[in-house]
């Protein structure tokens, strides 16, 4: 594919997914808001994110594989309409079943969307994908930062943040509008030549795409935990009131965006192994600082911000290593680390709820601890399978 077009489909690609990331980090914010509108507790409405991350999963189980013969690009275009419309719904609903429901049907266009934007950019620029694929979450997690804010500003205007949700979910509806019209046509092959050679041995493709798959887990999950409970956490904790502790939120999403800018520096000079070797560390020093500064808003603030600079690049560093190591089927390949980290967010959030709800809010900052620590684990055991290949 020439390089003028490569970038053109790069650049809304990019604004789409901005807007993704601007419905996504304005969840969390709005669950107390979810909460009163369905006559349910913070615990109960928590599950908001399994039924979207069953959505995601089930898409990428079931979709994902076909994604390599429809086009990525053709999977991305629909996927957001249903993601944004999906969403929309979700916020008219006063009925705790149809809510669940509706945040499912969110999460079949999330999966293929997260699934499908990652491994079209890979595909389009195959040297020096680590970058480029960060470059791309860089836009989701400015999107991300954003969303909060909107919420915020909707709350302090309207005494509602759900019209910050909508005109969200309205920006994925046009950019994914411009992608179906503009480029909708557009056949994105597939190559093998780019393989990685320490990862050629097919013998240890299992054991080496099951271990990515376990650190995504872990990764989603944890990230999904704090993004989505930041919020209620300096609520409680500290004397900060709701609008100043969404800020918090905004500030976590902030982080993952710089964590992901350094990761796209620092994925043209390093390997993909130093990125995240580098990325975990952080995430650690944040983790221990987050159970230190309970209750004090300052300290639990920098942590939060740590670890979601830690966290900010593992993703899209991850979606990399796969779509070079099965530049064939890569559509195949990442729906099985994808699907393993729609897992985990489904399950991980809804797991802190439950902990802090029943044994008390401090619970939760030892659950982020042991998350990150399972993180690096689960990395070491991927770079010993990875070195045996």
């Amino acid at each position: 594919m020439e390089k003028p077009k490569a970038r053109q489909i790069l650049l809304f690609t990019c604004i789409s997914y901005f807007s993704f990331g601007l419905i996504w980090a304005s969840i969390g914010p709005l669950l107390s808001q979810f909460a009163t509108r369905n006559a349910a507790s913070l615990a109960t409405i928590g599950g908001i994110y399994t039924a979207i991350f069953l959505g995601a999963v089930i898409s990428q189980v079931v979709l994902g594989p076909f994604t390599d013969r429809w086009g990525q690009l053709r999977s991305l275009t629909v996927a957001l309409l249903v993601l944004s419309l999906g969403i929309i719904s979700v916020c008219y609903s006063r009925w705790l079943p149809l809510t669940f429901a509706l945040a499912f049907i969110t999460g079949l266009g999330q999966g293929l969307a997260n699934l499908s934007g990652n491994v079209l950019v890979g595909q389009l620029f195959k040297e020096n994908s680590v970058s480029w694929v960060n470059l791309l979450n860089v836009f989701w997690g400015m999107g991300a930062f954003i969303g909060p804010l909107l919420v915020s500003g909707a709350i302090f205007l309207w005494q509602s943040g759900l019209p910050a949700m909508i005109f969200s979910a309205l920006v994925t509806i046009v950019a994914a509008l411009v992608l179906l019209f503009g480029f909708f046509n557009v056949k994105i092959g597939t190559q093998g030549e780019h393989l990685e050679k320490s990862l050629q041995p097919h013998m240890h493709y299992t054991a080496f795409l099951w271990s990515l798959g376990g650190l995504l887990l872990l990764y989603v999950g944890s990230e999904s935990a704090v993004g989505g409970w930041a919020t209620t956490y300096i609520q409680k904790t500290t004397t900060l009131k709701i609008e100043l502790a969404v800020l918090v939120t905004s500030g976590f999403w902030l982080a993952i965006t710089l964590g992901r800018i350094m990761g796209t520096v620092l994925g043209s000079r390093l390997a993909p192994k130093k990125v995240l070797t580098i990325c975990l560390s952080i995430a650690s020093l944040g983790a221990i600082l987050f159970v230190a500064g309970y209750g004090n808003p300052v300290l639990s603030i920098v942590a939060i911000f740590l670890i979601g600079l830690g966290f900010g690049t593992i993703y899209p560093t991850s979606m990399a290593i796969v779509t070079m190591a099965f530049a064939e089927t890569p559509g195949q390949a990442g729906s099985v680390i994808t699907v393993m980290g729609s897992v985990g967010g489904m399950l991980i959030p809804w797991l802190q709820g439950v902990i802090m709800q029943q044994s008390g809010i401090r619970s939760g900052t030892y659950m982020i601890v042991v998350l990150i620590a399972l993180l690096v684990l689960m990395f070491a055991l991927n770079q010993r399978v990875a070195k045996r290949a």
